[in-house]
Formats: C-alpha cells, structure tokens, sequence
C-alpha cells in the first residue's frame, strides 16, 4: 500500500500540470514509494487528453467531477489518498526533493502539518507591484530559512502542504463555502487541533506567476474582506487578524486611517511605486500600499460605520492616584478633586463608554468588539482621598472604577515611598473600602508591601502577588481578580505569576492605548497628571500619551 499520495487540483490549465507532472517525474524520492492523484475539476482544455496519453514511473490516479470548485476536488483527493496527503498547485514546479522531504517529514513524526518554501519568479515584463509582490514572497521565506519567525498556521499555503489524511477529515477539510483564504483557514483548525506545524525549506517548488499588478492589488483586497468570515466562524481570530493595524509606525497608521477615511482605492497609491528611486522609500511604499490594500478590504467587508470604528479604536485605561482636597497644591501623582469632576464631566460630554475592568477584560475574553468611545478608571495605591474625593464623584456620574490595593497597608499609610509627596499619606481603612464594595467600585491587588517586583526573588514576588489576593479577598468575601505591578515593573517571569496565581488582567504603566492584539496582563494605561490640562486629557482620550508632546519635568 503506498502511504503517500501528491494531490493536485487542477482546472483549465493544462500546459501547467503538464510541467508539474514532468517535475515529479525527477524526483529523488523512488516513485514506486508515492502515488499522484490529480482532481480534473471540470476542465475543457485538453486535460484529460493529457492525462490519458503522459506516461509516468508513479502511479497516477485521475479523478473527474463537473466544475464543483478547489475545495471540493481537494476535498475528493483526500477522501481518496493514502495515509500520508502532499497538496500541490497545478502552477507549481516541485524541486526534486520536495515530495522526499515530506515524507520524510511525516514518516519521522507520525503526521504533523507539514509546509514547503515555495518561490515565486516573476515573468520580465512584470509591473512595479507583481515585482515587489515577489520580492516581499522571498523576504517572508527568507525569514522562515532564517529561522527569525517560527511558521504558523498563516503559512499552510495549500501549493505545498503536507498532512496525515485522517486529521484532514478529522477537522472536516476544506471549507468548500470559503472564496478565498481556505487553505490558512484549514491551517489554523488543525493547529487548534493540536497538531504541529513544521517548516520543511528544502521541499522546495517554484511557483511561475504572471499575474498582474492589479490583479495581485485585489488578491490582497479580497485577503482583507476575508478577515471579517474568518473572524465570524473562529471569533479567537479578531485579536490576532484585527490587532495588527496599529503594528507599524504612527506616521503610517495616520495616513492609513487618512486614506480610509477618504475611501482611497489602493490602484491609485500604486501609481506612485515607479518613481520612487530609492530602494528603501520603493520597498516601504510597497508595504504600505499592500497592508493598506487589505485594510481597504476590510473596511469594505465591515457591515456598518459603528462596526469598522469598534474594530479600530484603542481603548484608554486611565490611571490616577490621589486626589486633592480643597487648598492642597497639585502634582504628578495628587489631582484636584475640582479638576477630577471636570474630568468626569467631559467624559459624559463626549459620549464616553465607562467600563469596569471586569467588564473590559469580559469582551476581550469572549473576543466581542468594544462598545465605542469605551475607556476605563484606575486608581492605583488606595489613599484614603479615594474614599472622600474621588468617590462622591464617581457616584454622581455613575462611572464604575477599579482601586489597586496594597493589601499588608490597608488602614495605614504610603510607607514603600521614603521621599515625596506621596510618602505617609494615609491609606483607606478596610470599613471605608467595605463601604465602596457594593457599588461600582472593584478593587484589585497592588501586591502585600509595594515592592519592586522585578528587583525581587520569583518566590517573594509570588508571595507578594498571591499573598496579596488572598489578604483582600479573605477581608472583602468576593472574588479578586484583577492585578496591578508596583511601580509598573514586570517581566516575564512576574506576568506569569500573576497569570498563574489565578488574575484574569494585569495593568501596568507603559503608556499608551489598547489596541485588539494587547497581552491582558500588560494593559497599557494613560497616566492622569495632577498638573495635566483639560485639553491634554481630552487629546489623550483620542491619541494616547505616546503620541502627545512630553510633558514639563
């Protein structure tokens, strides 16, 4: 029985598969170990004549059904394969030791998924956008050969994939109903399977594409109207599909969301590419002009204005300390009770989303898009102007909060702080923090004794982390969820701790806004100065604080 079966889809292209064929004529693996299936969807072209006449030293099956699609004719290959399937593009020209790798591949490991290099030639009378689309194809294996990424489920391209049969059927194989982009999608239910996905560089194959610019131009299109169907059969996907917006440099994302905005066709931002000179600005504007042409693609798939705005926005974690009574002078960490209602009053003037972090941390779970405008409360410490100040505000506008406490504190002062103005400042009581519980007030964990976490042995972190939520919740009777690092200072090892220990969400203080893709035990927050205007709170609301002027010292 031969274990391995080399399936090839094929429509119309006659003169292609030909060349195919004729490649796996050479290779080194001995042809009596594999077998060739090839899928004739519904061609006219003299392809089962060619089928019928080639002669070759592997067994070769033909499969014919009326036009059904690529899906279904790989779909019936699988059905019909041995135990090992390798799924080739009839466009593809194998190197002579692709099918040898695979096998070898799966052999070895019992079944993984399995995917080859495939390069990509462009014809010489190429346009400036089918070159560089070639180019950015090497640089994306080049960081594969490199072993700078490790490959993923976006790279089971279905012109050079192998896998074990009963898992294909196992998760259902090809979605026959997807237009595009079924190959990836079938790459990321077998890696939620549990099945690894293995980078094979030498099962080389050439793929010859003389397709257009305009033409590849729409291909990325049709790759961002997907994102929204892969999205809504496997809602896991939005953070890592919808998150990558903002992955590149704020000058870029402005003139993105510029374009969008305008409704900018991308074949009109590549009219531009020949003119640029410089490698450098010709290869950036080419990766401009492709991502923008799949956010272009999404934003024309998304069903409505509020839906595209929600899957865009970023999302404010604001972050206070104390707050001054009438007389006290402000600074960094001490905000006027009177600037603080000002604060509120705009947020509910703006139209303003105030969640929980129970409820923020709960749509990010669920992988639902954010109410828009959304932002969140966070008061770090506990001082007792929490209670006094801060509180009857917070009431008065029905905004929720969440106050981090230092648990070994409760009822006694700042003493972590040897200098400043925050050092001895009094610390809410556990009757005053009893009293918020029932309202829209939370509170998290701000560890025992506010140390420097990172400075600190794993054990005394762990202790200080965990310790502190069993302190609150043995005091308070409700669940603790939520932690928040002392002096913003984590790292690895620290974030996994709180993970472990049983948090659903850590903040910390690096500044800036939350996108999708944000890790929830590294929130950023917007630090809110005593000194800070109405107008910097307002742009910060929008921009962040990584995109504002720094502030005076």
């Amino acid at each position: 029985m031969i274990e391995l079966s080399v399936i090839i889809p094929t429509h119309n292209r006659a003169d292609r598969l030909r060349v195919c064929l004729e490649a796996l004529r050479h290779q080194t693996q001995p042809a009596t170990d594999f077998e060739v299936i090839v899928v004739d969807d519904g061609s006219t072209d003299g392809t089962a004549e060619i089928l019928a006449e080639i002669e070759t030293p592997f067994a070769l099956r033909v499969i014919r059904q009326a036009k059904s699609g690529q899906c279904a004719a790989l779909n019936r290959g699988i059905a019909a394969s041995g135990r090992y399937c390798l799924i080739l593009d009839d466009d593809i020209i194998p190197g002579p030791a692709l099918v040898a790798e695979h096998f070898r591949a799966q052999r070895d490991s019992g079944g993984v998924v399995a995917s080859g290099q495939l390069t990509v030639r462009a014809p010489a009378s190429a346009d400036w956008y089918a070159r560089r689309y070639a180019q950015r194809w090497s640089d994306h294996y080049h960081h594969l050969n490199q072993g700078t990424r490790a490959p993923t489920w976006q790279d089971c391209y279905s012109g050079n994939l192998s896998a074990l049969r009963q898992a294909l059927l196992e998760v259902g194989g090809f979605a026959a109903d997807l237009p595009a982009g079924f190959d990836v999608e079938l790459g990321y239910r077998l890696q939620r399977s549990g099945i690894p996905i293995v980078y094979l560089p030498a099962a080389c194959g050439e793929h010859r594409d003389d397709k257009t610019g305009r033409r590849l131009l729409s291909e990325d299109e049709r790759a961002g109207r997907m994102l929204l169907e892969l999205i809504r059969r496997h809602p896991d996907l939005l953070p890592e599909l919808l998150g990558g917006f903002w992955d590149t440099s704020p000058r870029a994302i402005l003139l993105r969301r510029l374009l969008l905005t305008l409704s900018v066709a991308p074949r009109l931002l590549t009219r531009l590419g020949p003119f640029l000179r410089s490698e450098r600005w010709n290869r950036e504007w080419f990766r401009f002009v492709s991502a923008y042409a799949s956010w272009y693609g999404v934003r024309q798939a998304a069903p409505d204005r509020d839906t595209w705005r929600r899957m865009m926005q970023r999302t404010p974690i604001l972050m206070y300390h104390a707050f001054g009574r009438s007389g006290e002078p402000s600074s960094r960490f001490i905000l006027p009770a009177r600037r603080f209602a000002w604060q509120m009053a705009w947020l509910k003037r703006l139209r303003y989303r105030v969640l929980s972090l129970e409820e923020f941390l709960c749509y990010r779970r669920e992988f639902r898009l954010l109410p828009a405008r959304s932002v969140v409360i966070t008061i770090d410490d506990g001082y007792a102007d929490n209670y006094s100040v801060a509180y009857p505000i917070l009431r008065r506008y029905g905004f929720p909060a969440t106050i981090f406490l230092v648990s070994d504190n409760v009822g006694d002062a700042n003493r972590w702080d040897k200098q400043g103005l925050l050092a001895g400042r009094p610390l809410m009581s556990w009757a005053e923090i009893r009293d918020m519980l029932h309202s829209d007030v939370a509170f998290g964990a701000h560890t025992r004794t506010h140390p420097r976490l990172t400075t600190i042995s794993p054990d005394r972190a762990r202790d200080e982390i965990e310790g502190s939520r069993a302190e609150l919740e043995r005091e308070l009777g409700v669940p603790v969820r939520f932690f928040s690092y002392p002096f913003g200072a984590y790292d690895a090892t620290v974030s996994s701790i709180a993970e472990q220990v049983g948090f659903e969400g850590a903040c910390s203080t690096r500044i800036g806004l939350n996108t999708l893709a944000s890790p929830n035990f590294e929130l950023r927050r917007s630090e809110v100065r005593g000194t800070d205007s109405i107008a910097r709170f307002v742009l910060g609301l929008w921009l962040g604080d990584d995109h504002l002027p720094p502030r005076r010292k």
